[in-house]
C-alpha cells in the first residue's frame, strides 16, 4: 500500500513539474533566464553537482545571520514555555485556545496546530543551517580563507544540532535531511524524493549526529571563546549543549555521566560566573551578564512580543488571559519570605479574570518584562545544576549538595543548607527542586522530568487549582508527542508515533 501510495504522489508529482516546464517554456523567455527554485529548500543549481550559491564569505555570514533569526520564532517566544512549563507541573495554560489547552491537559493530538507549527519551525531551523553549512563547504577556495569558512559551518552546526535536539525530545525518531536538494525536474524527481521525503532515522542517529555536529575538533575548536552572554553560538554554548545531549541520550541507566561532568565542567572553565543578584538576570536593561550563555537579544525598535503574551500591554495593563499562569503547587513550593527567585520569578496583579486564582491577586510570570528583554536560553546556574545531578548518578552526593548550596544561598536560603550526607533518592529529589525553582518559566521542566524518567509520576500527582488530580491515568505514550498530521500527509514514508 505504500509504495502504490508513493508512486501514485511520484506521479502527481511528475505530471506537475512537467505541466509547469510546459507552462514555463511559452510564457516568456525572461523568466527562462532565471533559476528555477524549489519549494523544499533553497534555490538549487540546475545540476546533480551542487555548487555553492555564495560568491564571498559576506553572503555566508548574510545567510548565517538569518538561521540565528530561527531563535527569534515562536518557537522561542512562547511554544518552549508552552512545551515545558505548561505541559508539566510549573503553570496552567492561562489563555483559552483550544490548542493550547489541549496542551495543558496532555491531550494534544496529531491535528493540532501548534504540534505542526513548532515541528515545521523547528524543522526550517535545521534546514536553514544545513544550507548554511553546505554552501559554505562548497565555496570556492578564494572566496574565504579557511578560518572563516570553517567559523560560519561551526556556528550553523550550532543550530542544527539544537533544532535536532529540541526536536529528538519531542517526538523521538525524526526525518533527517542533511543535504542541499537541487532543483526538482521530471527527470531528477525519483532520485531526489527519498531526500525531500525521508523515513525517520532512529533517535540514537539523531543524537549521533548531534554529536557530530558539535564534534570538538571540527566545530567546537573554531567558536569563539567568551566569559559572558551573546547571541552567537560560542565555546561556552557548545559545550552547555552537548552536556544536555549527554544527560539526556538512552537509557538513564547506560548513561556516561562522567562526559555530562567534564562538559559542564567546560562550560563552567569558558569564565561565566553567577550574578550576585537573581533579580538582575531579568532586568530588560542588563543584557549579557557574566551570568549568561546564549541569550536572544531584543529592543524596543526590534522587540519580543512574548512579554505580551505572557504578561502585560504596553501600558502595565491586564485586559486579557495570559499564558503561563503559574500552578497552585509550583507557588507552594517556593520560601515566600526567604526565596529571592519568588519575587522574580512571579508577579501579581489584578485581572479582568478568576480562571485559577482570585481575580484581586492573580499570579504572572515574570521572567519576560518588557519588549525589550532578552530571552536568554542558556546561563550557567542550569549547568552546575545538571553537573550536580550527573555527580548524584555517580554516587557523589556531597559534592552535588555543595553545588545546589551554592544556588540557593544566592537565592537567600544560605541558613537552610542541604545535609551532605542524604541518600541518593534525596538527593535526585533536591536536585530536580532546586531546578524547578531556579529555571522556573526557563522551559527546562517537562525536559527535566522526561531526562529522569520522572513525567509520570510527577504528573500524576499533579493537581487543578481545586485540588483535584488531573492525570491520575496517564499512559507512558505521552512522554512523546505526535507526528503532525499535515507531515504524514505529505510524507508517506512517516510512521506516527505510537498511542496516536
Amino acid at each position: 500500500m505504500t509504495k502504490i501510495r508513493i508512486t501514485r504522489r511520484l506521479n502527481i508529482i511528475k505530471i506537475t513539474v512537467c505541466t509547469l516546464s510546459i507552462f514555463c517554456f511559452s510564457a516568456c523567455s525572461d523568466f527562462l533566464d532565471e533559476k528555477p527554485q524549489s519549494e523544499f529548500t533553497t534555490e538549487g543549481t540546475g545540476e546533480e553537482d551542487l555548487t555553492s550559491k555564495y560568491l564571498s564569505i559576506s553572503d555566508a555570514q548574510a545567510e548565517l545571520q538569518g538561521a540565528y533569526n530561527s531563535f527569534k520564532d515562536d518557537i522561542f517566544q512562547i511554544e518552549n514555555y508552552m512545551a515545558n512549563d505548561v505541559q508539566s507541573d510549573n503553570c496552567y495554560v492561562g489563555g483559552d485556545g483550544p490548542n493550547e489547552e489541549a496542551q495543558d491537559l496532555l491531550k494534544i493530538t496529531a491535528t493540532n496546530s501548534k504540534v505542526n507549527m513548532v515541528w515545521s519551525q523547528y524543522q526550517s531551523m535545521a534546514g536553514s543551517a544545513t544550507s548554511v553549512i553546505e554552501n559554505t563547504r562548497l565555496m570556492k577556495p578564494e572566496s574565504a580563507t579557511e578560518q572563516e569558512r570553517k567559523q560560519v559551518m561551526a556556528e550553523a552546526k550550532f543550530i542544527r544540532a539544537w533544532a535536532y535536539f529540541d526536536m529528538v525530545r519531542l517526538w523521538g525518531d525524526l526525518p533527517l535531511v542533511l543535504q542541499l536538494i537541487p532543483t526538482i525536474t521530471a527527470e531528477n524527481l525519483e532520485i531526489w524524493y527519498p531526500v525531500m521525503y525521508p523515513e525517520r532515522t532512529p533517535e540514537d542517529k539523531i543524537y549521533e549526529q548531534i554529536i557530530e555536529d558539535l564534534d570538538e575538533a571540527e566545530t567546537i575548536s573554531y567558536l569563539p571563546s567568551k566569559s559572558s552572554g551573546a547571541f552567537q553560538a560560542t565555546k561556552g554554548a557548545a559545550y552547555g549543549l552537548l552536556a544536555k545531549v549527554y544527560a539526556t541520550r538512552g537509557k538513564k541507566s547506560e548513561r556516561d555521566y562522567g562526559k555530562v561532568i567534564d562538559y559542564c565542567d567546560k562550560v563552567i572553565g569558558e569564565g561565566y560566573q553567577l550574578v550576585d543578584d537573581f533579580d538582575a538576570l531579568w532586568d530588560p536593561d542588563n543584557k549579557f551578564t557574566t551570568e549568561s550563555i546564549f541569550e536572544v537579544y531584543y529592543t524596543a525598535e526590534s522587540p519580543n512580543w512574548a512579554y505580551w503574551t505572557l504578561l502585560k500591554e504596553d501600558d502595565g495593563s491586564v485586559t486579557w488571559r495570559r499564558y503561563c499562569t503559574p500552578t497552585h503547587d509550583l507557588i507552594n513550593k517556593f520560601d515566600k519570605e526567604k526565596d529571592v527567585r519568588y519575587v522574580s520569578s512571579i508577579t501579581w496583579k489584578s485581572v479582568p479574570y478568576d480562571t485559577y486564582w482570585p481575580a484581586d491577586n492573580y499570579p504572572l510570570s515574570y521572567k519576560i518584562r518588557e519588549k525589550n528583554s532578552d530571552i536568554i536560553l542558556m546561563r550557567l546556574a542550569d549547568f552546575l545544576l545538571l553537573k550536580a545531578e550527573a555527580l548524584v548518578e555517580i554516587g557523589q552526593s556531597g559534592e552535588a549538595m555543595d553545588i545546589v548550596n551554592k544556588i540557593r544561598e544566592r537565592a537567600g536560603l544560605g541558613a537552610s543548607s542541604l545535609n551532605r550526607e542524604m541518600s541518593q533518592a534525596d538527593a535526585r529529589l533536591a536536585v530536580e527542586n532546586e531546578r524547578q525553582l531556579e529555571l522556573y518559566m526557563e522551559a527546562q521542566r517537562w525536559y527535566d522530568l522526561l531526562r529522569n524518567d520522572r513525567m509520570l509520576e510527577v504528573m500524576r500527582k499533579h493537581k487543578d487549582q481545586k485540588g483535584n488530580l488531573i492525570f491520575s491515568d496517564l499512559q507512558e505514550f505521552r512522554t512523546k508527542w505526535p507526528v503532525p498530521q499535515e507531515e504524514m500527509d505529505k510524507n508517506t514514508n512517516l510512521v506516527q508515533n505510537e498511542g496516536y
